[in-house]
């Protein structure tokens, strides 16, 4: 009985906060491009480095996540977190390319096997508390955790680069990610898919395939998923393609080198504080009796979409703040996003659907990261613009498509 009891304790909240915070506080960050740079290799092969990180991602996305649903969340997170520390722990005795190359795989892998693992496991753990309506609060503060270790590691990678060498930033990277690990560990796993699968479901309902059809069929049929999800691949993910070119926005002022870092962190601050103050905005929209969560996401994005469009036209310094609001918008969207996504999903494996949409955002983030390089002529501002405009045009087309009630995908 007592073993039975200890089976269904649901996750800790706050090693939960724990985990996201270590997982992410990797002072590497901020300086592992000059890493590379300073043992020699080119421009030509760091870019081809980063491209190798996405392919394990993509390859991966689908199969790690119907593998949570159907073996075990909390080990695949475990699992995921030991590749995120093998990578720095071989970029640690690397010396060229190939090293580096499979650093970069391991990196990979780890994002594809706690993507989905990590807010399946949290949402099935708050229902077994009857906690779900809370998601968006401790989702948000694990987010705000995870944007916080981050803003801390661009604060200080430079700093402690300087003192103890990359090696030493390396090593204490490493450390970090496995310190993650052991919070993880302290996570109880809760599965309501398999639970369900081994207490009521027929031979179907037991093969990988068929779990995949069961989520492609929500994400199509459900209109208004299928809506939510268009928003977040279209458009809430853009901020977190567009970050990728943080260090080119901020140069683009002439500021020195040594305050780009500091650009850079406080961005990841604010989208801490955006998705820590994710659940307070849904009663401040419900009193201006704007209910739908829909709604919601829509206002936040077209928000956000003035602020980058205004910022990237005027490209006045004291409209930089704006470029902060952008991201910190974005990042409340996408608790909201999580939230909706999460309370769709009934019989279907809840790592599986998230799979499927990480599938798509980071697709689609890479074709927007090639029109992005195609477009590099018009000047990192102008493309703040463009990717602006963009944003208030798709906001305004699906929200005339969820009004009309008109499906996107016939």
């Amino acid at each position: 009985m007592h073993h039975e009891q200890q089976r269904r304790m649901p996750m800790n909240e706050k090693s939960y906060y724990a985990y996201k915070f270590f997982k992410d506080t990797i002072p590497i960050y901020p300086v592992y491009l000059l890493l590379f740079e300073s043992k020699g290799l080119s421009l030509g092969q760091i870019s081809l480095l980063i491209a190798i990180w996405s392919v394990p991602v993509v390859l991966l996305e689908i199969p790690t996540g119907i593998m949570a649903d159907h073996w075990n969340r909390k080990n695949m997170i475990i699992i995921g977190s030991f590749c995120k520390a093998a990578c720095y722990i071989l970029w640690f005795f690397s010396e060229g390319f190939m090293l580096y190359a499979l650093g970069f795989i391991f990196w990979g892998i780890s994002e594809a096997l706690c993507s989905g693992s990590e807010e399946a496991l949290l949402y099935d753990s708050l229902k077994l508390k009857q906690k779900e309506n809370s998601f968006d609060k401790v989702y948000g503060m694990g987010n705000f955790c995870s944007s916080l270790g981050v803003a801390l590691s661009c604060f200080a990678g430079g700093i402690l680069t300087e003192v103890i060498t990359y090696q030493g930033v390396l090593a204490l990277s490493a450390f970090m990610v496995l310190l993650s690990t052991i919070f993880a560990s302290c996570f109880k796993e809760r599965n309501c898919f398999r639970e369900c699968i081994d207490n009521f479901g027929g031979e179907d309902r037991r093969k990988p395939l068929s779990t995949l059809m069961d989520s492609l069929d929500l994400c199509i049929k459900n209109r208004m998923l299928r809506l939510m999800i268009l928003m977040l691949v279209l458009v809430v993910g853009v901020a977190g393609i567009l970050d990728e070119f943080d260090p080119l926005v901020a140069s683009s002022f002439e500021l020195r080198f040594s305050l780009i870092g500091l650009w850079i962190g406080l961005r990841y601050v604010l989208e801490a504080v955006g998705s820590k103050v994710a659940y307070l905005i849904k009663p401040l929209f419900a009193k201006l009796n704007i209910n739908d969560p829909f709604h919601v996401v829509v206002v936040l994005a077209v928000a956000s979409g003035a602020c980058l469009t205004l910022f990237g036209f005027f490209q006045y310094k004291i409209l930089i703040p704006l470029y902060g609001l952008f991201y910190m918008l974005m990042a409340a969207a996408v608790v909201l996003q999580e939230e909706f996504v999460q309370n769709q999903i009934q019989e279907q494996g809840r790592s599986t659907v998230h799979s499927v949409i990480s599938l798509l955002h980071n697709l689609y983030g890479i074709v927007f990261c090639i029109i992005i390089s195609a477009a590099s002529g018009i000047g990192i501002q102008s493309i703040l613009v463009v990717t602006g405009i963009y944003i208030l045009l798709l906001c305004l087309i699906l929200l005339m498509r969820y009004i009309k009630g008109t499906a996107w995908i016939s």
